[in-house]
């Protein structure tokens, strides 16, 4: 299937990270990982890219504003003014559009997240710089943030598969963070607890109207945690 042409949520596309090398630290696994549910494929032509994003585009704007549970397919077909035989040319449900609209929000921040760790000098000025990213990313898009977030921590989501993926990209920051620094191998839940904490952090943020206080106490919190963590033995 042709590669998404991406919308900007805040920030821009940057390049992808490295993997972490083999034989280094891993995190402990944790079950069989399902499939990711299907996706319907895209006519490989700049109009359909165009009018999917589109769509992508207006079913932000209505999970914000509606939350996902009360948007029917109608708001979205209203907001994209588009017909409803056009909407499923490319989607199946709401359900494959939350999914679409969750590929795209965390796929900027991972970009933006890569940017920030080849721009920073050392391993874990890059990680503070991530932190803070993380964090501001959900702010800046808290209205939508917190409807992908709400959604995709329920195990029966049709984006617990695709949180696993980007809790997974998360880890490998944190991981080669810690080879870098030359300490101990760590144990694997040392990563997922931090990785969970920084989850944690953000959605609390999302719970309310988050002052730039709050932020700063939050972010300086989750710094202490995982320098903290990353110390090794």
């Amino acid at each position: 299937m042709p590669r998404r042409t991406r919308p900007p949520v805040v920030t821009s596309r940057a390049r992808q990270g490295q993997a972490s090398e083999p034989g280094k630290t891993q995190p402990p696994p944790s079950g069989t990982r399902r499939s990711l549910p299907p996706r319907s494929s895209i006519p490989p032509s700049l109009n359909a890219r165009v009018v999917e994003n589109g769509i992508l585009v207006a079913a932000m704007k209505v999970f914000a504003r509606r939350g996902f549970t009360a948007t029917r397919v109608e708001d979205v077909l209203e907001e994209a003014r588009i017909a409803r035989r056009t909407f499923y040319r490319y989607f199946t449900s709401k359900e494959d559009v939350l999914a679409a609209v969750y590929e795209l929000a965390t796929g900027e921040l991972l970009g933006a997240l890569d940017e920030a760790s080849v721009a920073e000098d050392g391993s874990m000025s890059g990680v503070r710089a991530g932190v803070d990213l993380y964090l501001d990313f959900h702010v800046e898009n808290a209205a939508l943030f917190r409807v992908l977030v709400e959604q995709s921590v329920r195990s029966d989501s049709p984006l617990a598969g695709h949180r696993r993926q980007f809790r997974a990209r998360i880890l490998r920051v944190l991981v080669q963070a810690a080879e870098a620094r030359g300490v101990a191998p760590l144990d694997g839940f040392t990563y997922v607890a931090l990785v969970s904490a920084l989850e944690g952090v953000a959605l609390e943020l999302l719970e309310g109207a988050a002052s730039t206080n709050d932020i700063a106490r939050a972010k300086k919190a989750m710094l202490a945690l995982v320098e903290s963590g990353l110390a090794g033995p």
